[in-house]
């Protein structure tokens, strides 16, 4: 790149053949009727190669949008207000309008300066011609509101392909991404700075999806390949996202040609899955995709009690019913039947989980606005058993549920509006275990069954670009939460900034609200969204950045953040809730700890990025926090009291790195390196002045080391991989929980009260390993 003083931008629409299914013969191309001078300021790098090509949608009204551009972001911002100010005769069939996308050829030519006032203010010339039309579109497609300024971080599904220890999941990734400490190893939720994971929100093309992933490995319960890309945000995310206290991943949907017959196919060492997509006349299409899992056999060959299986379905397909509107139906859903120690009733965990989505949709455009109707349907069930009544505490759910959503969308060079809500009604009855027992499941057992529950929620989010360095995203949503005429409220509002230095920094703030109700702590069908008991947990989320675009393609990102949290229900899977007193003749509990607790998380992150594509490609993070909260503790025949707690959750740090290799002829190397300190780990005591006090000791660090090698042919129209994936090749084991059985470990570590003298040993899980073997065909 090299920097200009004064410049113009020549346009040149070139002529060339467009060829499509449907009578391309009819279509008149679109022309340019005016274009105002573009002068690009002083201190603008251009390409050295003196052309920008840029792609534009040209609505039937006759403004273009545009939706790509290859040039540099203050660059692109001259050519997106010049093309948004320009005017066009758009494309036409047998006379009518319609939209259409068009590639345009930008060329930056030095203007002759003579030091004259008409010099200096010569415009561009533009030479007209007609349009190279790369397709027309029968229906425009919905704007996406998502101004810079909301600073997710983004991965496509190709380069996610390629990541060991992921399975090729898109949502898999959300473990490698900073300031996520997984659950445990081998399981693919995580805690996102200091969020339980029923508190981050998992969607899927505008849809929430109830259960993420499958039992034992975790492979997705969405097709890999119906997937465009994953956005993360870790904190303060776009309002139309609601009733989280975590972040988000959203997946985006993937558009598949609609040239011809497409589909994938694949079979894994624990699975078999399939896509296929087929044409439809009027630009539409029917994709339908699933899985089927037998992961029983890599179990039983790696000796694991356990018994799984599982199977998913996808559909989707669309029509254009006019050039401004479009008829579109989503489903999807899936079911596990799952037993952790099948052989041994007293440690027996099982889980029959089932859930069911089905949306049909309307969109329309009017002008800039696009609007999107819908009417969705669920179906919600989960039953949960626990032989030790530790692991999970016993619950269940069978709910339907039936409500419309909406949404409208305005789409401007500077101004971006969405505004929509939505509304459930909810009828079954969920269930949970009272008293004392594991803190992963909050319960009040008569609110929990209550049959009739209504939920509802409305947003509006702006994103407007007042200044050429400056990105504004504002919003705010209200939600409400209806449980047998028990009401709980939430207002969130959302505001973020983002400032661009140049076309190599971008410096981010952003702060945020969020609220949600009582849920089961794993996102489970039926339990992770719905109250169990009253009130709501509320978080108040504020982070910022730094995010610099580097030479060779690599990105660099630091940000810091502060979630401060109140009435938060917190998973700790790994402490007994448990408090004891001073031992007479072996461990005595006195009390409990209460699941509801204030709290903040806050920390550092780090994240260096370059696109998985051919070369070398990395994907290094690092995570520095720190997790503390005010429990309160339940005493039996003593005044509740409040004391300080450190959950299980508070990892100071978690390393992920990954280095991958791709060669033009289709080898495909990659190594992923996991890293992160030990847990807290210990026990809650009374001591003798009646003081509620918790010992902490911290289990060994945990490294883990996958790797892949894949090989894969293409040709045009097809490909076929082979892939082999390790997950876990040191076969290194997880610290589980403080050994108060060993006859060897301090007094203290066997009746769990006080301070012990030395270290307590600690039980170690099984080492969690699996060489995949895959084949994929693609067509």
């Amino acid at each position: 790149m090299r920097s200009r003083g004064r410049f113009g931008l020549g346009l040149t629409l070139g002529l060339c053949a467009w060829t499509a299914s449907v009578g391309a013969q009819d279509l008149v191309a679109p022309r340019v009727k005016s274009l105002p001078g573009v002068e690009v300021p002083a201190g603008v790098d251009v390409p050295e190669s003196g052309a920008v090509q840029v792609l534009v949608r040209i609505d039937p009204d006759g403004k273009g949008v545009v939706e790509q551009c290859d040039a540099g972001r203050a660059l692109c911002d001259v050519v997106i207000e010049a093309i948004s100010r320009a005017e066009f005769a758009p494309a036409t069939r047998d006379g009518n309008p319609v939209p259409s996308q068009v590639r345009v050829d930008l060329r930056v030519r030095q203007l002759a300066s003579d030091g004259t006032a008409g010099a200096a203010s010569s415009e561009t010339v533009l030479d007209p011609g007609t349009a190279h039309v790369e397709k027309e579109l029968v229906f425009s497609e919905t704007a996406v509101v998502d101004a810079p300024g909301q600073a997710p971080i983004k991965l496509e599904l190709e380069g996610i392909r390629n990541i060991p220890g992921t399975f090729g999941e898109p949502f898999r990734t959300l473990e490698l991404m900073p300031g996520v400490v997984p659950v445990a190893n081998g399981q693919p939720y995580g805690y996102v700075r200091g969020a339980p994971p029923s508190g981050t929100q998992y969607i899927y093309d505008d849809i929430p999806i109830p259960l993420l992933f499958h039992s034992a490995l975790g492979p997705a319960t969405i097709h890999s390949g119906l997937i465009g890309g994953i956005n993360l945000y870790s904190g303060a995310a776009p309002a139309r996202y609601g009733r989280f206290i975590g972040g988000v991943m959203a997946g985006t949907s993937r558009k598949i040609p609609n040239d011809r017959v497409h589909g994938e196919a694949e079979l894994r060492a624990i699975d078999v899955s399939g896509l296929l997509n087929v044409p439809m006349p009027k630009e539409g299409s029917m994709t339908f995709a699933g899985r089927y899992g037998f992961p029983n056999l890599v179990l039983d060959a790696i000796d694991v009690d356990a018994n799984i299986d599982y199977w998913d379905y996808q559909y989707r397909t669309g029509v254009a019913m006019s050039s401004r509107s479009r008829f579109e139906v989503v489903a999807f859903g899936g079911r596990d039947s799952s037993a952790f120690d099948a052989s041994d009733p007293m440690d027996r965990l099982a889980f029959d989980l089932q859930f069911h989505r089905a949306e049909a949709r309307f969109i329309g455009k009017v002008k800039r606005w696009n609007l999107v109707g819908t009417m969705l349907y669920g179906y919600d069930f989960s039953d949960i058993e626990d032989g030790s009544g530790l692991a999970i505490a016993n619950s269940g759910a069978n709910i339907h549920r039936i409500g419309p959503r909406f949404w409208a969308t305005y789409g401007a060079p500077k101004v971006q509006v969405r505004l929509g809500g939505d509304a459930s009604g909810m009828f079954g009855s969920a269930r949970c275990t009272p008293g004392i027992q594991n803190l992963s499941a909050p319960c009040d057992p008569s609110f929990a069954g209550q049959d009739r529950r209504v939920i509802g929620g409305v947003f509006a989010e702006v994103n407007v670009t007042p200044l050429p360095w400056l990105d504004l995203s504002l919003g705010v949503r209200t939600d409400v939460w209806n449980t047998g005429g028990h009401r709980d409220a939430g207002v969130s509002p959302r505001v973020r900034a983002t400032f661009h230095a140049q076309d190599f920094a971008d410096i981010f703030v952003g702060w945020g609200l969020g609220t949600m109700p009582a849920t089961f702590a794993i996102p489970l069908p039926g339990l992770g969204d719905i109250p169990l008991e009253a009130g709501l947990q509320h978080s108040n989320q504020t982070e910022g950045g730094v995010r610099f675009f580097l030479p060779h393609d690599l990105t660099f990102e630091t940000r810091g953040y502060l979630n401060v949290f109140r009435d938060l229900r917190f998973l700790d899977l790994f402490t007994n809730p448990e408090i004891t007193q001073e031992p007479i003749g072996g461990q005595t509990p006195v009390g409990f700890i209460d699941d509801s607790a204030d709290g903040k998380s806050y920390g550092l992150e780090l994240l260096l990025q370059r696109p998985f594509d051919i070369g070398f490609s990395t994907l290094v993070s690092y995570t520095l926090g720190f997790s503390d909260l005010t429990a309160t503790a339940l005493l039996l025949n003593r005044p509740s009291q409040p004391f300080d707690y450190t959950p299980s959750y508070d990892v100071r740090h978690v390393m992920n790195g990954v280095l991958a290799w791709q060669s033009k002829f289709g080898l495909i190397i990659g190594a992923r390196v996991l890293a992160r300190s030990g847990r807290a780990e210990g026990w809650l005591w009374l001591d003798p002045a009646g003081v509620v006090q918790q010992y902490v000791q911290r289990v060994p660090w945990f490294v883990r080391l996958d790797a892949q090698v894949a090989y894969e042919w293409a040709k045009p129209g097809r490909r076929m991989r082979i892939s082999l994936e390790w997950i876990n090749i040191t076969q290194a084991r997880d610290a589980q929980e403080i050994d108060s059985t060993n006859p060897g470990a301090p007094f203290a570590c066997l009746v769990r009260w006080g301070v012990p003298s030395q270290p307590c040993p600690i039980k170690f899980t099984s080492a969690i390993w699996f060489p995949n073997l895959s084949f994929r065909a693609v067509f």
